[in-house]
Parts: C-alpha cells; structure tokens; sequence
C-alpha cells in the first residue's frame, strides 16, 4: 500500500511540475547551452527594442549550432528586411564575410561586397531610417 501511495505522490509531482526546460520564455536565453533552447529563444525578442534584439541576432550567426544560425537569420531577416547573402550551413570564411556586412549595416556603413538585392516590392529600410524608427 505504501508503494502504491509512493507512486501516486510521484506521478501528482510529476503532473504539477513545470513543463521541460527546452521551452524558453524569453529572449535572454539566447545564450543558453542547448542549441534547441537558443533557436527557439529567437522569436522571443517581440516585446524588446530593435536596437538591442538585431546585435544580439548578429552575434548569433556566429553560432557554432546551425540551426541556431538559421533561427537568428530568418528572424534578422523578418525584422530588418535585409538579407546580405548569409547562409547558415555556409563555410566558415562565406559567413564571415555575411556577418561582416551585417555588422557594416548596423554600423551605418554600406556592406561592401553585398550581393545585389531581388526586386524588392518594398525598399528596405536604410539604417538611418531603422535607427529612427526603433527609436520612436
């Protein structure tokens, strides 16, 4: 009888227990240990400013993990509008040079080397301009 109320107690805890650990609640946990727990921390970012989630998405390109880097990418990508030719599962050297012009853009310099840009339907924005409309 005991183990029997042992085990009912166990699986009570275990039911009230918060979920895995694997589901991230904010945008910090970009730098978490886990790979999985830092791309799915990406999209966390929506209540912080533009002008402190771009930098740390930057940074994130230079993951070691690349579904990591395909997360910071495609949310770079869905904020800023641009693009720069990086590709997460690249080598080494060609996302160097990615990460480079996206460090010139958020720098206000033009990324030398971009690749030209697809027929955009909307021109994006300049830096100047996304500086001004993070800043409100």
């Amino acid at each position: 009888m005991r183990r029997l109320i042992a085990i009912g107690g166990m699986g009570l805890l275990l039911g009230v227990a918060p979920g895995c650990g694997l589901a991230p609640r904010n945008f910090r946990k970009i730098r978490h240990p886990a790979p999985l727990v830092r791309a799915r921390a990406m999209s966390l970012g929506d209540r912080r400013s533009s002008a402190r989630v771009v930098p740390a998405l930057v940074v994130r390109l230079n993951d070691p993990d690349p579904v990591v880097r395909l997360a910071a990418h495609e949310e770079l990508k869905q904020r800023t509008g641009q693009d720069f030719g990086y590709l997460p599962w690249a080598d080494l050297p060609e996302r160097q040079a990615a990460v480079a012009r996206w460090n010139d853009w958020l720098s206000g310099r033009p990324p030398a080397g971009a690749p030209s840009p697809q027929a955009p339907t909307k021109a994006p924005p300049t830096p100047t301009e996304y500086r001004q409309t993070i800043r409100g």
